[in-house]
């Protein structure tokens, strides 16, 4: 059995980390019980690390089943990403443990594990595929002083239209403490000041009337029970003339919320009062919505 050698810190918790396939971009700290032995356990020779840890105390589905493997036996096992190194502490990307879990090994991760790593992957996450593609298709268009994404998850798409603005505002908002908390923690670790995460609904944006130029929901408004409220809710914190960007699976590509077409996703935007453009790509609706002057 390995001994501690550190604690992590990061805003996670067991709800939290029900989305793994999102939480892989956040960004922990690995702590070290002996500050000094930074050195022994990073370096610079390497880009990635196996991480062993406290296991997560939940149960994926069976078609999870990699992931009940890999952190939720005895141990949790990691293959992380480091981003720096610095005294007492190391910040890594991908560390699947929550908040005040406990570390017992730090070993390098070289060529000859990956290699064997190939057969062990993730199961398929096929919406993280079809926002990987549309995100350069939308993200250009994305533009004002004031910018809101609304769903904002852990953060990593907020942190895309931060860094592709960087003389913005940007705010990104969820339901839970734990994802706006973590997707801060991101951002002051990765260095991109001009972005703020809050605690929020979509229901009660917590925004001023016509005070922010563009808005974007990423695969968020199917899972409301009331999607044309929100819609008037954001509607109405965007200032005249306001862009709505919002991606949607359309129907036959989601197992969950509405099953709409790309035409009623249209008409629903029209029906709240926007000038819309939709266009279809991989899967999913890309919905252009213009707050009428």
């Amino acid at each position: 059995m390995f001994g501690e050698v550190g604690i992590i810190r990061n805003e996670a918790d067991e709800t939290s980390l029900q989305i793994l396939s999102l939480f892989r971009e956040s960004i922990s700290e690995i702590r070290l019980n002996e500050p000094e032995s930074i050195s022994a356990y990073f370096s610079q020779d390497y880009s990635h690390y196996i991480v062993v840890h406290t296991p997560l105390n939940i149960r994926f589905p069976e078609k999870r089943e990699e992931w009940n493997l890999r952190f939720c036996n005895d141990a949790g096992v990691s293959v992380v990403e480091l981003v720096v190194a610095e005294t007492g502490s190391a910040y890594v990307r991908g560390l699947m443990a929550i908040n005040g879990s406990k570390v017992y090994a730090v070993l390098p991760f070289i060529s000859i594990d990956a290699e064997k790593a190939k057969k062990a992957k993730f199961p398929e996450d096929r919406m993280a595929r079809v926002r990987s593609q549309v995100l350069p298709a939308v993200l250009p268009g994305i533009k004002g002083d004031t910018l809101l994404d609304i769903g904002s998850g852990f953060g990593s798409l907020t942190l895309e239209i931060a860094k592709n603005n960087p003389d913005s505002q940007v705010y990104g908002i969820d339901l839970h403490d734990s994802l706006t908390g973590q997707a801060q923690m991101n951002a002051e670790v990765l260095g991109v000041p001009n972005v703020e995460f809050r605690t929020g609904s979509a229901y009660a944006l917590p925004f001023e009337r016509d005070s922010v130029d563009a808005a974007t929901c990423f695969f968020m408004l199917h899972h409301l029970e009331d999607i044309k409220f929100a819609l008037f809710e954001i509607k109405k914190v965007l200032k005249r003339g306001g862009l709505l960007i919002a991606v949607e699976p359309l129907e036959h590509h989601h197992h969950h919320g509405p099953q709409l077409s790309e035409d009623a996703w249209k008409e629903l935007f029209e029906d709240v009062g926007f000038r819309v453009e939709t266009e279809s790509l991989e899967g999913a609706v890309i919905v252009k919505a213009v707050k009428k002057e």
